[in-house]
C-alpha cells in the first residue's frame, strides 16, 4: 500500500491571503526565487536473507536485504528556472547488535551530489561511480527520456509535491488544526487516492509506457497530510509509500519527510566547471525516493 502524508503550515493570516498553496507556489516560481529542502527518508524492507549454513552448527541468522535504511538530502530548489541542487548522504540505521562488526555502517561512498537545470540538464558526482575517466568528477546528460518512468508513475519528490497538479489534489481536502510548524501555526490538509493520480506525463514520454506504468499503480493507495502555513506556502510533508521501482521480489516500503524552509530566498545554481564534467548517453540513477 502507498500511504502519502504532505503537510504544509498556515497561520492566522491564512483567511486573508485569498489564495491557494499552488496560487502561492507559482507565484514563487514566477518570481524565481528559491527553497530550502530538507527530506529524511527511512526505507523498510520486507524481505530477508537466510544465509545457508555450511555445516549443522552454524546459526542461520535472518540478515535485511536492503543495502541502506535511511537517506538524508539537504540543498534548495529554484522554482521558475527548474533547478535545484541537492546533496544525500545513506546511512545504516537497522544493523542489529549482534552483527555491528559484520555489516558495514560506512556508507560515505554512496553521497550523491545532483544539480539539476531547466528539468533535463543534470549533473552527478558519487564516489563510487566506475563510469567516470580519471580527471573527471561529474556526469553530465541532458535526454529528455531519463526519468520517464518516475514521471509516469507520479513519483513524489520534492520537486513534484510543489508542482501545481499534485498541490491542488493533495490540499482538496478540508483542513485542520496542524499545529506550529517552522515558528507558524499550520493547517493540516488529509486525503488518500490512487497512485496513479498523481502521475505528470511531460512532452517526448514514450506513449505506449504512459498508458502501462500508470495502471500499474492504480492498485496503490496513497494517504497524505500536507502542512500550510499562513502564506499559504508548503512547510512540511510526510509520505508512507511502496517504491513501485524496487527490484524484483525485493519489495519496500518508506516513509518521507519533506521539510521546505527559507521560501523566497535568492540562489544561484549552476553547472559545475566544463573541465570536470563527463558526457554520458545513458541516464543517472535517479534520486532515491
Amino acid at each position: 500500500m502507498l500511504v502519502i502524508t504532505l503537510t504544509a503550515g498556515c497561520g492566522e493570516e491564512s483567511t486573508m491571503t485569498g489564495r491557494t498553496p499552488a496560487e502561492a507556489v507559482a507565484q514563487q516560481a514566477k518570481d524565481s526565487t528559491g527553497v530550502k529542502v530538507t527530506k529524511l527518508v527511512r526505507v523498510d524492507y520486507s524481505g530477508v536473507v537466510t544465509p545457508t549454513p555450511s555445516s549443522e552448527d552454524d546459526t542461520i541468522v535472518p540478515v535485511n536485504i536492503g543495502e541502506y535504511s535511511e537517506s538524508r538530502t539537504t540543498g534548495i530548489l529554484r522554482l521558475g528556472a527548474a533547478a535545484s541542487d541537492l546533496t544525500t548522504t545513506f546511512h545504516r540505521t537497522d544493523i542489529p547488535e549482534d552483527l555491528k562488526g559484520i555489516i558495514p555502517d560506512d556508507l560515505s561512498y554512496m553521497t550523491t551530489k545532483a544539480i539539476s537545470i531547466s528539468g533535463t540538464d543534470t549533473y552527478e558526482q558519487r564516489a563510487d561511480r566506475r563510469d567516470v575517466p580519471a580527471g573527471k568528477a561529474w556526469l553530465h546528460h541532458s535526454s529528455p527520456k531519463c526519468g520517464m518512468a518516475a514521471r509516469l508513475l507520479g513519483a513524489l519528490d520534492a520537486r513534484a509535491v510543489l508542482s501545481p497538479k499534485v498541490l491542488q489534489r493533495l490540499t482538496a481536502p478540508a483542513p485542520s488544526s496542524g499545529g506550529v510548524i517552522d515558528a507558524v501555526a499550520t493547517v493540516v490538509h488529509s486525503g488518500s487516492a490512487s497512485h496513479a493520480e498523481f502521475s505528470i506525463p511531460a512532452q517526448g514520454d514514450d506513449p505506449v509506457m504512459a498508458v502501462q506504468l500508470p495502471m500499474q499503480s492504480r492498485s496503490i493507495e496513497v494517504s497524505w497530510q500536507l502542512w500550510v502555513g499562513p502564506d499559504q506556502l508548503p512547510r512540511r510533508v510526510r509520505l508512507i509509500m511502496t517504491d513501485l521501482l524496487a527490484e524484483k521480489d525485493v519489495p519496500r516500503s518508506a516513509v518521507t519527510e519533506i521539510d521546505f524552509t527559507d521560501w523566497g530566498s535568492d540562489v544561484s545554481i549552476g553547472p559545475p566547471p566544463k573541465d570536470q564534467v563527463h558526457e554520458t548517453g545513458s541516464c543517472l540513477d535517479p534520486e532515491p525516493q
